[in-house]
């Protein structure tokens, strides 16, 4: 049986460049660019030529080479024909393969925002669409306020739907561009739409305001569209757009989908999701989602000891999904609600060899309830609990040892009124009986004690050089006056790995040294280097 092909629009590069806090660099949306070109999708839009000096530098040359590059602009101006309007020209101009134009579909926009008349606005998507159609251009017309239109007039916004695809539109796009449209509305919408227009030139576009992008994008499909537009991790403006993050395994791993439609993404492309997400989130210097659906570092992790012990016997249990299917892992957590099958689950994945009934099993969990007791937390910090686990399993070598430290923030005053704080550590460290003293000065007091104890460790440097912290967490566990602080922080290497260790002290610097401590003997235990 032939399957019916779903057509992927990425617009992370330009709706998605409206999410509050995201600004690309043409760097960033280059490299972008060449992710989601692997991938698979079939679209990429890449922004609005014309608009701004980086988005025109940015359609100089074709950016992709499979995806369609696309590039965004509105319909022409009333008033003036698309071949004197400089919007159009510079879509025109632009190294594109297909142009995507957004014309209002709702009535009361055509009349408040655009200030036009009804008929005007025809035109001008009659117009627009017809001068791309000409130049060679894939041409497709985003229906802004498609859904709100057509429950407020839904004669008209259909006309607009029908002048778009009757000037050769190959993709009519409805918008749910407010965001407030639920699922059983959209089918119920979309249903009637292609009793004019033919699902295969019919797109969905969904906004996430109330929690329903991709469900809605979803039920578009199940009634006939074939395009979905979405932004990669959900990023766009307000809450967001439909996450194809989410919509992509969902059309490749569930039966309902997998077995009536196919997409340009393949399997290999699918198992390198996860690492795609997180490398968005990156380049944006944003933590990743840890509870995003398949990509989330939670995606697949179990916690409550009965449900672990269930995941081990068959992961069908818990797990909708295989999570190696999009690149992602399983996780058993170790906490203070933990068992011994989800100590033996995480010693076995972090290849730590012990035998169930091994009465050490029994000392590592009693060790990890009480130190969670007193504000350690596991489950999260897994480099941490694999340096426990080796020192009451196995071994960890004294590679080093602190043996003082010191840190001090200064306000200084430059010139006149301006001033600068900054941070001085100081550490003494003894590795192979030899003393090492370093200092450095950082951004902050944990920056500062994070360079001075990286700056010099002997023999051992070689194999630090490359850490990064990459991300760091403080909480209270303990309020009032003599309240206990939890830092978490998570450090990367060169290779793309990360690791994430936890210190608990009533003093937040001695915490964040715990963990800066366990952050580079875990490093060193791992690269194998020997006391």
């Amino acid at each position: 049986m032939s399957l019916d092909r779903v057509y992927l629009f990425d617009t992370t590069l330009r709706d998605g460049a409206q999410t509050t806090g995201v600004d690309f660099s043409l760097a960033d949306k280059i490299q972008i660019t060449t992710m989601l070109d692997a991938l698979g999708v079939d679209y990429v839009e890449g922004g609005y030529p014309g608009a701004n000096p980086m988005d025109t530098e940015f359609f100089s040359e074709k950016r992709t080479k499979k995806a369609r590059f696309t590039a965004f602009g509105m319909t022409k101006k009333i008033g003036r024909s698309a071949s004197n309007d400089p919007g159009i020209a510079a879509l025109l101009d632009s190294k594109s393969d297909a142009i995507c134009y957004v014309g209002k579909a709702w009535d009361y926009q055509v009349r408040v925002a655009l200030e036009a008349s009804l008929e005007d606005n025809l035109d001008s998507i009659r117009d627009s669409v017809g001068a791309a159609v000409k130049s060679g251009r894939e041409t497709m017309l985003d229906c802004e306020h498609f859904f709100d239109g057509y429950k407020a007039n839904p004669d008209y916004a259909l006309s607009v739907a029908k002048a778009a695809y009757e000037a050769g539109a190959r993709w009519v796009v409805l918008c749910d561009t407010n965001g407030g449209t639920l699922p059983h509305e959209v089918e119920r919408i979309v249903n009637d739409v292609i009793k004019h227009i033919p699902g295969d030139h019919l797109g969905i576009h969904a906004h996430d305001d109330t929690g329903q992008a991709v469900a809605n994008s979803l039920a578009a499909i199940r009634a006939g569209v074939r395009q979905i537009q979405g932004t990669l991790n959900g990023l766009g403006e307000r809450c967001g757009n439909a996450n194809l993050a989410t919509i992509i395994p969902t059309l490749k791993l569930k039966s309902e989908f997998s077995h009536h439609f196919t997409t340009g993404i393949s399997d290999e492309a699918l198992s390198k999701l996860t690492q795609v997400s997180r490398g968005l989130d990156e380049i944006l210097n944003r933590s990743p989602n840890r509870h995003a659906p398949y990509v989330g570092a939670s995606a697949f992790a179990t916690k409550a000891g009965i449900h672990a012990s269930a995941v081990l016997k068959d992961p069908q249990t818990y797990e909708h999904v295989a999570p190696e299917s999009v690149g992602n892992r399983r996780k058993v957590l170790v906490s203070d609600q933990a068992g011994r099958s989800n100590i033996l689950a995480e010693l076995e994945r972090l290849g730590i060899a012990v035998k169930k009934d091994d009465p050490r099993v029994t000392r590592l969990l009693d060790e990890v309830k009480e130190r969670e007791g007193l504000g350690y937390s596991y489950e999260g910090a897994d480099a941490s609990f694999f340096l426990l686990a080796r020192r009451i399993i196995g071994e960890v070598p004294e590679f080093f040892r602190v043996e003082r430290f010191s840190v001090n923030v200064e306000r200084r005053f430059i010139e006149g009124s301006e001033t600068e704080t900054v941070a001085e550590a100081f550490v003494k460290v003894n590795v192979d009986g030899d003393t090492l003293i370093s200092a450095a000065e950082g951004n902050g007091p944990v920056n500062a004690l994070d360079l001075a104890l990286r700056k010099d460790l002997g023999k051992y440097q070689r194999h630090i050089e490359t850490l990064a912290i990459v991300d760091y967490k403080v909480r209270v566990f303990q309020g009032g006056s003599d309240a206990v602080t939890r830092v978490l922080i998570e450090t990367a290497d060169k290779t793309g790995e990360r690791w994430t260790t936890v210190g608990v002290s009533g003093n937040i610097i001695d915490a964040s040294f715990q963990a800066l401590i366990d952050s580079i003997n875990y490093k060193l235990l791992k690269s194998g280097a020997t006391a």
